[in-house]
């Protein structure tokens, strides 16, 4: 009975209050140790081999032991590590020149982005190590606290993980043109949908508890994925560009958002009987106009960022300023909604859109300037050539020919991340009772989860054995 009265309690947020934006920050702090962690990896163990053990082991304990440990402190902590760790990155980098060695006026050194920005794979293994460590936390009482699930409106770190998904999925795809790429993009949707499927086959047979507010009684974050993609496609076919990409997933937004407020909201949040397909998956399908809204503006993102992918010193900052900007107004809109419309990832309302674009787009900055900028200019001088840098042809087009192993791994088998990260999630839920486990015993039940699937695709790395 007390188990059950604390999911209540932690799952129901005020549709509008100050609580909803304080929690939105501190979600995305909760995902900073991550990102922190990638870069004192690729500070502290590029010199070591990509499938040294040795590397595998000292990422471990910069990436996935930190991640842990935020997820079950309070935000005082995270902050206190957040500063600590940041003000030791910031000295490593004025040790290595990054401050000092490129003036602003330097226009002939060359970062090269490339139409596949290493950008793009480090927010994808952000969000695949994150929801790993959190599908498994969640159920500790712990995590529990501060992290729960929204059953209405709310912005926890668990409301995070299927429109960190959403966007990473856009951000490597590319606009449809043609009907004919409907028929190929079945080959990606049909096995998301037979993942679903099976998933959902398999909670009935094992009569394994599913929380039926979070997609509905059937619907799944697998099969949330495989139609956004099919529906985000042909709706790009509707335009003749990918500027055009912004405009139509603002007009679907506004759409959605307009349905919800008619009535569509209310009805999927406060309705109790299920009675037929649609209202028993009404969380899932009602959430899909939002997705599609979300995936069209991520491809549109990642065409802007790749628009050039050669830049100069004074183009590279250019861009990072405009992506400071962008990042000021997406969380000014984030306070908005949270007074206005609410954050709701059970519908996918414009304020949850908004707040997951807004919290991508800002880790894409902070991983650009960290990894296609600074770590680059770090890496180069830390190998003694001085400024003469700007002058070497075959180094003016120089970027880390490498990333953390945690990261290449996840990117290379992300997917079955995942799908471990379920498996082993379903037995410690049946074997160990985790919501009666102390602080200690949850965090050493954690941290032996992340080091058991963080080492299946380590090893299929190492055997450059790629699954999904």
């Amino acid at each position: 009975v007390d188990i059950d009265l604390v999911e209540v309690v932690e799952y129901r947020t005020d549709k509008k209050s100050w609580h909803t934006m304080q929690s939105s920050v501190h979600s995305f702090l909760m995902i900073v140790p991550t990102l922190m962690g990638f870069t004192m990896s690729q500070l502290l163990c590029q010199h070591l081999h990509q499938q040294s053990t040795r590397r595998f082991l000292m990422e471990f304990l910069l990436v996935s032991v930190p991640t842990v440990y935020n997820m079950m402190l309070p935000s005082e902590c995270i902050m206190l590590y957040v500063t600590l760790v940041g003000a030791y990155i910031a000295c490593m980098f004025w040790r290595y020149g990054v401050w000092s060695r490129f003036p602003a006026e330097t226009t002939d050194y060359i970062f090269k982005l490339g139409k596949r920005p290493i950008v793009f794979t480090l927010i994808r293994a952000t969000a695949y190590l994150g929801t790993g460590a959190a599908i498994l936390g969640i159920d500790f009482k712990d995590f529990l606290v501060n992290n729960g699930k929204s059953r209405d409106f709310g912005a926890t770190i668990m409301d995070m993980g299927i429109g960190m998904f959403v966007v990473t999925m856009g951000l490597v795809s590319k606009r449809a043109q043609h009907l004919s790429e409907i028929k190929k993009l079945l080959k990606v949707v049909l096995p998301l949908l037979v993942l679903g499927l099976g998933r959902t086959l398999v909670i009935d047979l094992v009569d394994y508890h599913q929380d039926e507010r979070e997609y509905g009684k059937h619907m799944n974050a697998f099969f949330t994925l495989g139609f956004t993609k099919l529906l985000g496609s042909i709706c790009s076919l509707l335009v003749p560009s990918d500027k055009q990409l912004l405009p139509l997933s603002i007009v679907v937004l506004v759409l959605h958002e307009l349905i919800l407020q008619l009535g569509l909201s209310e009805y999927v949040m406060l309705s109790v009987g299920r009675q037929g397909f649609l209202d028993s998956n009404r969380e899932g399908l009602s959430a899909l106009p939002g997705c599609v809204a979300l995936y069209l503006l991520s491809i549109y993102l990642a065409r802007w960022y790749t628009s050039k992918d050669h830049l100069n010193y004074v183009q590279f900052w250019a861009k990072l300023r405009h992506m400071s900007l962008y990042c000021i107004i997406g969380w000014a809109l984030v306070f908005v909604s949270a007074f206005t419309c609410g954050i709701a990832r059970v519908t996918f309302n414009t304020g949850y859109v908004i707040w997951l674009y807004s919290i991508c787009l800002t880790l894409m900055l902070l991983y650009a300037f960290l990894f296609e900028f600074a770590l680059v200019i770090a890496r180069q001088n830390k190998l003694l050539i001085p400024n003469t840098i700007k002058r070497s042809p075959q180094l003016s087009q120089s970027k880390p020919t490498d990333l953390p192993a945690f990261v290449e791994s996840l990117n290379m088998n992300g997917l079955t991340h995942f799908m471990i990260s379920n498996f082993l999630t379903g037995f410690v839920n049946m074997s160990m009772q985790p919501m009666q486990r102390s602080s200690l015993q949850a965090i050493f039940i954690l941290t032996s989860y992340m080091l058991a699937t963080g080492s299946v695709v380590y090893v299929l790395f190492r055997k450059q054995i790629r699954i999904a």
